[in-house]
């Protein structure tokens, strides 16, 4: 047998498919609630990846055949939603109807089961009238391939780009637009399917997809390497945790409290923080908050909520425990969400860059 060498980059691109959704569902720094989601979608295109592949080759081993009775086309559409989704932090869809997105994968993948123990397996003969309709049934599915995945893609946009989210990274909408390019080409081809009833090789979608996973690759392990410096950063932190003493004399006992939680408790090292939870935790309302810090520190409070992360960026840098760990970590580790949010609220407070202030 021979084999391209197309057919082997392709064959080396799933491996490496396998291998990134391997580390991110295993490793412990990427290990997390809306993680695995990607994982699970990158460990399950590249089982239909290598199904695929075999098929295009003309060789039909039994663990692919047995690989083959679930339709995970129906899978990977729903782990990538869910990624989206639950990184969205818009939790508008009740648990139990996520479930239910399962339900067209368990319900076709029990049905290609039951038709491939007979057709394929020759475990029974299925009586004659579903043999009749077995053309039937799977044109049902090619056309459900084509409209399931859209209808996900519509939801997972609808939650990245449309609705007030989280999501401030740029990588995770280039890594949107970039899964769902991926689907639509998957779409496409199995829309000629349907049309024609003629299946195309997949490798050129593959070729497609590896410059995608060869960046998911490079993106995880610049992500990778933030976050263990965070990771050990935080535990020197938590490790080297004294209780401050106030120094200034403050009239305020909620603006007080303020201070206490953000010198002991460091909550402005959490990018999430926002005026409505701190104003919580204080047991005021937002509006009293802002004016309090207007009060007190002549500051919005972004501004007085980031003046405490430069603060914290500064010690740091001039401590020599943490000159191994890259300045965008630090900053990270210290509640700025992007390396953007970083430079620019370090540089217009400082005046310099933070490249300059550690050179300094």
């Amino acid at each position: 047998m021979k084999t391209s060498f197309l057919e082997i980059f392709t064959l080396l691109t799933i491996l490496h498919c396998f291998t990134l959704s391997f580390v991110i569902l295993f490793s412990k720094f990427f290990r997390n609630s809306n993680n695995k989601y990607l994982g699970l979608t990158l460990l399950v295109i590249a089982v239909v990846g290598l199904n695929n592949w075999f098929w295009d080759i003309g060789i039909s081993p039994a663990v692919i055949n047995i690989m083959d009775l679930f339709l995970w086309q129906f899978l990977y559409p729903i782990t990538y939603f869910i990624f989206f989704y639950k990184t969205s932090g818009i939790f508008s869809i009740k648990p139990i109807k996520l479930k239910m997105l399962l339900f067209p994968f368990l319900v076709l993948s029990l049905l290609n089961i039951m038709v491939s123990l007979s057709t394929i397996f020759h475990f029974y003969s299925l009586p004659k009238i579903i043999k009749d309709h077995l053309f039937l049934f799977y044109k049902s599915i090619s056309f459900l391939s084509i409209v399931f995945p859209l209808g996900l893609i519509a939801l997972s946009y609808q939650y990245t780009f449309l609705k007030k989210s989280n999501l401030n990274e740029k990588w995770l909408k280039y890594l949107w637009a970039i899964f769902s390019a991926i689907l639509l080409y998957g779409v496409c081809l199995e829309t000629y399917r349907f049309m024609y009833s003629e299946k195309l090789p997949l490798t050129y979608l593959w070729t497609f997809s590896s410059v995608f996973i060869y960046w998911l690759i490079y993106k995880g392990l610049y992500q990778f390497k933030l976050s263990n410096e965070q990771y050990e950063i935080r535990t020197i932190l938590k490790k080297s945790t004294k209780k401050a003493a106030l120094t200034e004399i403050i009239e305020n006992p909620n603006f007080q409290k303020l201070v206490v939680l953000l010198k002991e408790k460091k909550i402005h090292h959490n990018p999430n923080l926002s005026r409505d939870k701190v104003a919580e935790q204080l047991e005021i309302s937002s509006g009293y908050l802002s004016q309090i810090i207007k009060k007190n520190a002549s500051q919005s409070f972004s501004e007085f909520i980031n003046s405490y992360r430069i603060r914290d960026v500064k010690e740091m840098i001039k401590n020599p425990v943490f000159n191994k760990y890259s300045l965008l970590a630090i900053g990270l580790e210290c509640g700025f969400n992007s390396k953007t949010s970083f430079y620019t609220n370090f540089k217009k407070e400082t005046g310099l860059t933070p490249k300059e202030f550690s050179n300094q």
